[in-house]
């Protein structure tokens, strides 16, 4: 008994202690609306029929993916992070499907993104419910609806377009495990860069950045959004957040074989020690965030520089701290959630494919 009570309390140690080894925070800045919002997407999920019972409910729920959103968002609380929280809700339920035997088939991989596709295709007023849509695709239907109503044309386009490069990358996931691309299946070791430049998509990184804009109620113009150094702190973010997701799943990903996470592949390329390879990660991980914060001091004279007015000022300061509230944010999240810790690794590691339906 004793023994056993010990192992979730020394998988937390690992945890922290590898945590230690980011030089940025893990943010506590938590929306004060985050346990309405906790409520409200339990509600909303348990409304289409996403939770098969109240065990389904009860393992969702001690994930605290509303804690994520509210640290995400802190600034937002009412129909804004509820919108975020669901949006995040959704995304897990959805990942966690291809924990199990999808998401090595991708021929069934292909069919389900095409049928989520095909929802942001429909017209918002007459778009319908098709036979066996099942509810995670009638749930996203909603959610797609309510998240973009009333949003300006050119930032559902661009929110559209960082889903759909989101969704596109399960796919290519999907035959990267099975061998089916180009040197897949050879005996090269992977590289960090390669696996990175595929998990800045899969993370789902950039529409969460997206929100920020209409919670805040402006949008950012398409060269300043696209433009340097905008995009580069874009990616900086998705890096960061996909180095410290690595080494916080990095265990549970070992229990079920994982292939896609940069501490996995940087142990395979240079051999030695695991926690030598959580070591370089993490080093990656802050030589971004200092870059990044590096830039965000340097942004107000640059903008200056090609013109901007106080406005543009003003909103692009709100956008950085958007991006630096999800760095942080996500390291927050990743010492309280049960998704890391012993809980979540024996649900992986026994078949488990998450609280949705299966």
């Amino acid at each position: 008994m004793h023994a056993h009570a010990s192992r979730p309390q020394a998988r937390q140690t690992t945890l922290l202690r590898r945590a230690a080894l980011f030089d940025f925070p893990a943010s506590a800045d938590l929306s004060p609306g985050t346990e309405a919002a906790r409520q409200h997407t339990i509600q909303w999920l348990s409304r289409f029929g996403v939770f098969e019972d109240r065990a389904s409910v009860a393992e969702y729920d001690a994930l605290r993916f509303d804690v994520l959103a509210g640290l995400f968002y802190p600034r937002a609380t009412g129909a804004d992070l509820n919108l975020g929280s669901d949006l995040v809700g959704w995304y897990f339920v959805f990942d966690d499907q291809f924990d199990g035997e999808l998401g090595s088939r991708p021929e069934a991989v292909a069919r389900l993104v095409a049928d989520v596709i095909r929802i942001t295709e429909e017209d918002a007023a007459h778009g319908r419910a098709q036979d066996g849509e099942g509810p995670l695709l009638e749930s996203f239907r909603d959610l797609w609806r309510r998240i973009n109503f009333g949003r300006p044309q050119v930032w559902r386009d661009r929110f559209r377009h960082h889903w759909l490069e989101y969704l596109h990358s399960y796919h290519h996931e999907a035959l990267e495990r099975t061998g089916a691309l180009p040197g897949a299946g050879g005996d090269a070791p992977r590289s960090v860069e390669a696996v990175l430049a595929l998990r800045r998509h899969s993370i789902g990184v950039q529409p969460c950045l997206d929100l920020n804009e209409p919670f805040g109620g402006y949008t950012l113009p398409p060269a300043l959004h696209g433009g340097f150094p905008m995009a580069r702190m874009r990616e900086a973010t998705d890096d960061v957040v996909v180095f410290t997701n690595d080494i916080a799943s990095l265990d549970k990903e070992l229990a079920v074989g994982d292939v896609h996470n940069s501490v996995i592949v940087q142990w395979e390329r240079a051999g030695g020690e695991l926690e030598d390879a959580v070591g370089h990660i993490a080093d990656l991980a802050n030589a971004r965030y200092r870059w990044f914060e590096k830039t965000a001091a340097r942004l107000p004279a640059l903008l200056t520089e090609a013109g901007a007015d106080p406005g543009t000022h003003h909103f692009v300061r709100r956008y950085v701290d958007g991006m630096r509230h999800v760095m942080t944010g996500n390291l927050g999240w990743s010492l309280r959630t049960a998704r890391y810790d012993e809980r979540g690794t024996e649900a992986v590691s026994g078949g488990g494919s998450g609280p949705g339906p299966s």
